[in-house]
């Protein structure tokens, strides 16, 4: 299969200002140094970060010549800077002439923007499926030698005739694949059990995995089935950090933790469906939740250490959203109708909503990351785009379907979906030489 590929350029020169709402209230110059801080978003953005009182007099320059001049109205400001260039150090100097005393105060900072990541991929695809319609909805990949999709795949038996029971797990061992019909129960608690369709798969490692099915996930080690339990979740997808510290979120507002004795619903105050969760050791645990296909509803909620959660801002963000990234800095991206971008997932202000100008695509169902110049994506047309940094590329995989679900790791990419009636996966690994 030929894969097509487009290109977006962030255009230079692009200047976003927004006034936010500080929930910690003003913070002076005098107690922290903080009158500006700079974040570092990309290859060639950052956001400036300014903090002051209301009336404060500002000016900032980069490298010596002046960017801005404004009077704050707010505590604390926000401005996006774009048109950088790659992997370079600069300096930024703001002077500020306080309300309060009219003193004039300077401070100065220093960034360094990413590199950019290679988006030279080649991709291998392969589609399943002998008869009814088979799909695939999750994927995780532990190297590129071993991943592991989830779905319902189904296939002929040794007869010829229409096997009913669908292989609901496929394995790439860098070869080939091997498909395994692990076992769910037909009603929780009870003995009756069947291959039922996985929807989520989370690898710790080769030997421990957490696979979902409806309200059930089963501990697989990569040969057998260890033990499957029923949870207060419908899963859509599932994420954690290791065996004892699992997350499901799923239909009907529920979301689930299990923290290696037993699973615990957690009350999230809202009535739409979770379809994605992220997290990490800085920022912690974050989920999004919407009514697709239905409304243009939507929700991004902090899980904290106590299971509680606490709502965040989706102002602007238009319509449905369906998947999150966040790096250990707080810069986060949402994408679903649009892709959305924020200096910190935790200010109160305004999402910067992606103009599509920038990148051209219809709604996208999922994104994974290794970091904030190496994104991926999957789409409704059953492309993946791929941003480095500075470039978003768009890669067309000629399929009449959905891509659901996308994972990437160091330098490979797996996504999943369906063609047409059969299950299909695409494998790109990057060309490092």
């Amino acid at each position: 299969m030929v894969n097509k590929k487009r290109e977006y350029w962030i255009l230079g020169g692009f200047i976003m200002l927004l006034t936010l709402v500080s929930a910690c209230g003003i913070l002076s110059s005098d107690e922290d140094n903080t009158l500006l801080k700079v974040k570092t978003i990309s290859a060639v953005e950052v956001a400036l970060e300014v903090q002051g009182n209301p009336g404060d007099q500002i000016i900032i320059a980069r490298g010596g010549e002046e960017r801005y001049a404004f009077r704050l109205n707010q505590p604390d400001t926000l401005i996006y800077e774009t048109g950088l260039e790659p992997a370079t150090s600069y300096t930024w100097s703001i002077t500020n002439q306080s309300t309060i005393n009219g003193r004039w105060q300077n401070h100065k900072q220093q960034a360094t923007t990413l590199d950019t990541t290679s988006s030279n991929f080649t991709w291998q695809t392969f589609s399943f499926g002998e008869h009814s319609s088979s799909v695939l909805y999750g994927v995780s990949i532990i190297d590129e030698n071993n991943i592991w999709a989830v779905g319902e795949i189904y296939m002929n038996d040794s007869t010829g005739q229409a096997d009913s029971d669908a292989y609901n797990v496929a394995h790439w061992n860098g070869t080939e694949w091997d498909f395994k019909k692990l076992q769910f129960y037909t009603f929780c608690n009870q003995p009756n059990t069947g291959s039922y369709p996985a929807t989520s798969v989370i690898a710790f490692s080769e030997n421990d995995l957490r696979i979902s099915s409806a309200s059930q996930v089963t501990r697989y080690n990569g040969t057998e089935q260890i033990v499957t339990e029923c949870i207060p979740t419908s899963v859509n997808k599932l994420w954690g950090t290791d065996s004892s510290n699992v997350y499901a979120v799923g239909n009907n507002s529920t979301i689930s933790h299990y923290n290696g004795q037993s699973w615990q619903k957690i009350e999230t105050g809202t009535e739409l469906d979770f379809y994605d969760i992220h997290g990490n050791e800085q920022q912690g645990v974050v989920a999004i939740a919407a009514r697709q296909s239905v409304s243009s509803d939507k929700a991004i909620v902090r899980i904290k250490e106590d299971l509680t959660t606490k709502p965040l801002s989706t102002t602007p963000i238009p319509f449905s959203i369906s998947g999150i990234w966040f790096d250990a800095s707080g810069v986060t991206y949402v994408v679903g109708s649009r892709i959305s971008v924020k200096s910190d997932i935790d200010y109160t202000g305004p999402w910067r909503v992606l103009d599509k100008s920038v990148i051209d695509h219809p709604y996208l169902f999922a994104m994974d990351a290794n970091g904030l110049n190496d994104l991926v994506a999957v789409d409704g047309y059953g492309e993946i785009i791929h941003f480095n940094g500075g470039v978003w590329t768009l890669y067309e995989q000629g399929i009449e379907g959905n891509l659901y679900d996308i994972a990437m790791k160091e330098n490979a990419v797996m996504a999943v979906g369906y063609d047409g009636r059969k299950a299909f996966i695409t494998i790109g690994k990057r060309v490092t030489n």
